[in-house]
């Protein structure tokens, strides 16, 4: 009867901290989602998305070990600052926007590696196909909002194949590999 209870017990305190988790939520406007792709063997384009939502579960200001990453970015808001190239990139030809408006992201673990970084590990769902990718997380700092709750700043960053998730127009012109960079910066929420 004892080791039930004990079981019983640790189950109950693993829900009840799970439904007690710290919630973050991304600030858009002192946010960037960007990326960099090699154009012609020669130079890079580089974009971004507009418009987008993430929220992150867990953590502290001192350590987000085991947090949980969710993001979604609007197709519809690429921007690389040329009209014609972000026309192109929402079409069947890259994103194919009309069928598959956004880009998903959930993290499947998030773990300190040194310092004050992170190996976030999840699935990224671009054209509809999922693959597992790997970002590496910097955390830049911490303070307090002026209402007083703890806001955070992370720097992430990695690269992924565009091929993998079927975004493979302009093949001659444009290198596979995909700089992704993200500036984030989020505050915690009552």
């Amino acid at each position: 009867m004892t080791n039930r209870f004990l079981i019983l017990l640790s189950i109950t305190l693993l829900t009840l901290s799970g439904a007690n988790a710290q919630l973050w939520k991304i600030d858009p406007n002192h946010s960037s989602i960007m990326f960099n792709a090699k154009h012609s063997g020669i130079s890079f384009v580089n974009g971004r998305f507009m418009q987008f939502q993430a929220s992150v579960a867990s953590g502290t200001p001192a350590d987000f070990t085991g947090a949980k990453v969710t993001f979604t970015a609007q197709v519809s808001s690429v921007s690389t600052g040329a009209e014609g190239r972000d026309e192109h990139l929402k079409s069947d030809d890259f994103f194919d926007m009309g069928n598959l408006p956004t880009i998903d992201f959930t993290s499947k673990s998030f773990i300190k590696s040194g310092g004050n970084t992170y190996e976030v590990i999840g699935d990224l769902t671009m054209r509809g196909n999922t693959k597992e990718v790997t970002l590496t997380a910097n955390h830049i700092g911490s303070t307090k909002t002026k209402d007083g709750l703890d806001k955070v700043g992370f720097q992430l960053f990695g690269s992924v194949d565009r091929n993998d998730f079927g975004v493979s127009g302009a093949v001659s012109s444009v290198a596979p590999i995909i700089e992704i960079l993200c500036n984030v910066e989020m505050s915690e929420q009552n």
